[in-house]
């Protein structure tokens, strides 16, 4: 059946920086209401300079124990940017800053030159009823290219309102995570100052991340470390214990990581050179988010 939708494109822009995007998100939480009918998908191009080694030396540093030169997870800090430049489109519905990031994905299909610029290719793809759904997940694709050649996909979920204080009554009883054959890294210590440190670097100065009074907002009673924060940090252990880059990387975010916090990092490879990740509190009584991976040993960097 045909859809009855219209994609909204647009192609060859600069990508802009985030914290004057985050500035600009402020007002659609007053002035968008979500959709009155069905919204369209959007897609958008954007052109972003050579990698920065700097930043990527003060990344790498943050978390120390990269084998990969360039980190899968480094490449979502300009995917994240992406999602935001495409959700300041007129087109798009929701207020910005109630988008909760629940599920991601990304992939190397090759590795990246440096001294040469990146094009991102971004589609926000809208589910079916978005209009008439409490709980929606658009989809956002972002694929990365040099020179008309496929670098990074990587592929995020978010979901509308899910930063919403829970409702009062019974709450759901999640069991312990699995961890038969299951290795533990280092344990994880988390400070109250982490979600800041971490925002100078990736420039995401969402409100949850920084401050208690601004995370009771939406929901914390203290800020919560930035998701994609966790799942670099389960890249380095993994790549520090097997000796190997992740090239691939398929995450769910199962709870928020209130900080100051311990965690704990399990892995497990199986056959393939394929794995499995949990990160999870101390007493592994809880998983904060899990997922699977792939390493390469082989995988050329240039």
């Amino acid at each position: 059946m045909t859809s009855l939708k219209q994609d909204v494109r647009c192609d060859g822009m600069d990508l802009p920086a985030l914290p004057t995007m985050l500035l600009r998100s402020v007002p659609t939480m007053l002035f968008r209401k979500g959709p009155e009918q069905e919204p369209v998908d959007i897609e958008l191009n954007f052109q972003a300079p050579a990698i920065d080694r700097v930043h990527l030396a003060k990344y790498c540093q943050a978390f120390a124990h990269f084998k990969s030169p360039v980190p899968l997870t480094y490449f979502y800090l300009l995917a994240q940017r992406a999602h935001l430049a495409a959700m300041l489109s007129p087109e798009f519905p929701w207020p910005i800053l109630g988008m909760v990031h629940v599920a991601n994905t990304m992939e190397y299909h090759q590795a990246p030159e440096f001294g040469k610029p990146l094009e991102l290719r971004v589609q926000i793809e809208m589910p079916e009823r978005a209009a008439t759904r409490k709980r929606v997940r658009p989809v956002y694709r972002v694929s990365f290219y040099q020179a008309q050649q496929l670098l990074v996909e990587c592929i995020s979920t978010y979901q509308v309102g899910a930063g919403e204080p829970p409702v009062r009554g019974r709450r759901r009883e999640v069991p312990a995570p699995e961890l038969a054959g299951f290795s533990r890294t280092d344990l994880w210590q988390l400070d109250s100052q982490l979600g800041r440190s971490y925002a100078h670097l990736s420039g995401d100065y969402n409100p949850i991340h920084l401050h208690p009074w601004l995370s009771r907002w939406f929901g914390f009673s203290r800020p919560i470390i930035h998701g994609m924060y966790s799942v670099a940090r389960a890249q380095a252990d993994i790549e520090m214990v097997l000796q190997a880059p992740v090239t691939a990387i398929d995450i769910a975010f199962r709870r928020p990581l209130i900080l100051p916090a311990d965690a704990s990092c399990y892995y497990r490879l199986d056959a393939n050179s394929e794995g499995k990740l949990v990160v999870t509190d101390p007493k592994a009584t809880k998983a904060y988010l899990d997922g699977s991976f792939k390493v390469a040993s082989d995988f050329d960097f240039k």
